[in-house]
């Protein structure tokens, strides 16, 4: 039966090799991404066990298990194009796909082992992308270690301005659990740049109620009717910043928790949210991260099967290959700061890259299958 060919032992162990070689590369990958990290900021975990009164290894185990989910889920994209790339030279050296296609067996084996296997690796990334980064990552600034630590575990991140239509808001910024703006400035103006008021107010802490704030110690100036300034101990007021935002202020959107990403994208409607590209961005890369290990790994395979179409392997032909695929990965995240930055919709962002490889996976498939017209070669002159 068709389904137990494409279950049976090839299948698997197509399977098999596509995730040794792709599981081979990713810890390649990892060494020397571990290795440069270390490099970097093994000081900085040494001097934190020592504040601590901690053992070295105490503190740089898990730093290095908070590392390592880090970099896995950067990197897996990566592996699977390099690790499809290695496992199909590797075939082609064994004469595997000949052994096969003389038994009778048709493509679609290796694009089921491909399926499974970039069903598998694209659960792993999901997982990462979507929980156990976001969780390594807080844990990292938790515990002050390593470059995290040092971009966000200070909660006070100095005087910032927000803007909307008609406000201007400046103030000292405290992000974290125990958010807060203190030495507020609040400029109103109907019409851009006849300012209408004036505020300050010593300290600004969210309320009770949603959207609403409460101002302590509040001088405030009618500039338009040049009265004299008033104080009052506390006024209620709306601001046009949300709690979420001013938590994980300044904080990247691959960083935040879903529920934290979601609520600064729905906070868009109040103009002070501006990481919400970045925050949508981040929840699309998230949804379509299922599907990049498996498109990326088929990417791999169909450039190398281009480089062993001839009876020998040219190493300029293959390197110039890789190169494309390597340029390929790149484009991912281009294509993601293009989101970040409000240049593209965060899903067309997330998903035209892998849109893009897809697309060239096919033409390279049917290029090998004839389906395409090969380029004339010049007929050479004898002498």
């Amino acid at each position: 039966m068709s389904w137990r060919r494409h279950t049976g032992l090839a299948v698997r162990a197509m399977v098999r090799g596509d995730l040794a070689a792709i599981g081979f590369m990713m810890f390649v990958l990892l060494v020397v991404a571990l290795t440069i990290d270390l490099a970097n900021w093994l000081d900085t975990v040494r001097a934190r066990a020592e504040a601590t009164g901690n053992s070295l290894w105490q503190v740089l185990f898990p730093y290095i298990g908070y590392r390592t989910t880090d970099i896995t889920t950067r990197l897996l994209t990566m592996a699977c194009v390099a690790g499809g790339f290695v496992v199909t030279l590797l075939r082609h050296q064994r004469l595997d796909d000949v052994v096969l296609s003389a038994a009778g067996a048709s493509p679609s084996l290796r694009l089921t082992a491909l399926m499974i296997s970039g069903l598998l690796l694209g659960t792993v990334q999901m997982v990462g992308e979507n929980w156990l980064r976001p969780a390594a990552v807080q844990a990292q600034v938790a515990a002050n270690l390593g470059d995290y630590g040092n971009r966000y575990f200070k909660t006070d991140v100095g005087t910032q301005w927000m803007f909307s239509d008609t406000r201007a808001l400046r103030a000292t910024v405290t992000r974290g659990p125990e958010a807060a703006l203190s030495d507020v400035m609040l400029f109103e103006a109907a019409n851009w740049p006849d300012i209408t008021h004036i505020l300050h107010a010593q300290t600004a802490s969210p309320s009770f109620r949603s959207g609403i704030w409460t101002l302590t110690n509040v001088t405030t100036w009618n500039v338009a009717a040049n009265t004299p300034p008033t104080f009052e101990p506390q006024v209620d007021m709306p601001l046009a910043v949300t709690l979420d935002k001013l938590r994980w202020f300044g904080v990247d959107g691959y960083y935040l928790p879903n529920d934290a990403a979601r609520a600064i994208v729905a906070a868009e409607a109040t103009p002070a949210a501006p990481t919400a590209e970045d925050a949508a961005t981040a929840l699309a890369v998230r949804k379509v991260a299922l599907f990049l290990p498996g498109i990326f790994a088929f990417l791999g395979v169909s450039l190398a099967s281009l480089g062993t179409q001839d009876r020998r392997l040219s190493p300029f032909k293959l390197l110039a290959l890789a190169t494309v695929g390597y340029l390929s990965v790149v484009s991912v995240k281009v294509f993601w700061a293009l989101g970040i930055h409000g240049v593209l919709p965060p899903m067309l962002a997330a998903s035209l890259p892998a849109l893009f490889a897809l697309c060239l996976c096919a033409l390279l498939q049917l290029h090998q299958a004839g389906y395409l017209p090969a380029p004339r070669r010049a007929a050479r002159s004898r002498p």
